[in-house]
């Protein structure tokens, strides 16, 4: 019987939040705050910069020495949360000024995967698949591209670099944690700009 009764165990969940701001304003807060000009948690995300974090950084000092800086300034802003909670859902959560906080429990809008003979994830966790991943991209302009990443059905992440413009698929990688996948590929493509998947399915 006290089987029964007791509590259900907690267990983590992954979440990623967004600090969405227009291009000048984050812009002016990091400069203003000392970031690095190629730092990879900022972000594209419709139209604007955003600052990323998630579960896997060691914690929220930058985000919140960033939302301070954004306040003391007058801009406007707004944080946006991905709660994974089991394959293929997640609750989106929104929060900024002037507007009610919203939360969403929503499948996942999954991009198609790439077929294997199209573009394989390489996992540049691994010497093989790092290198493989360089030899494809080296000849790729980081201006012409742009990189989405999202979480895997399987709790790895992944990423699609795809050409500006066409779209076109240009290569696939892997890794455990969106934090591995941004810095690879900031090193192979500097500045090249990331997206990542925050919103629920319109």
């Amino acid at each position: 019987m006290a089987e029964r009764n007791a509590p259900e165990a907690g267990r983590h969940l992954h979440v990623t939040v967004l600090l969405v701001a227009s291009r000048r304003a984050l812009d002016n807060a990091l400069n203003e705050l000392g970031f690095a000009e190629d730092d990879d948690r900022v972000v594209e995300h419709d139209g604007r910069l955003a600052f990323l974090t998630c579960t896997h950084e060691e914690d929220c000092d930058d985000l919140f020495a960033l939302v301070a800086e954004l306040s003391a300034r007058g801009e406007s802003w707004e944080l946006q949360s991905r709660i994974d909670t089991e394959a293929g859902r997640a609750i989106y959560q929104s929060l900024s000024r002037y507007r009610p906080v919203e939360a969403i429990d929503a499948p996942v809008d999954e991009e198609t995967e790439p077929e294997s003979s199209e573009a394989p994830a390489h996992d540049v966790e691994t010497s093989e698949g790092l290198q493989a991943l360089k030899r494809i991209l080296r000849r790729v302009e980081p201006a012409d591209a742009f990189a989405t990443i999202r979480a895997g059905r399987d709790g790895r992440a992944t990423a699609r670099i795809l050409r500006r413009g066409s779209r076109r698929l240009l290569a696939a990688a892997s890794a455990s944690d969106e934090a591995t996948l941004r810095g690879v590929l900031r090193e192979i493509l500097p500045n090249v700009m990331l997206d990542v998947a925050m919103k629920p399915p319109s």
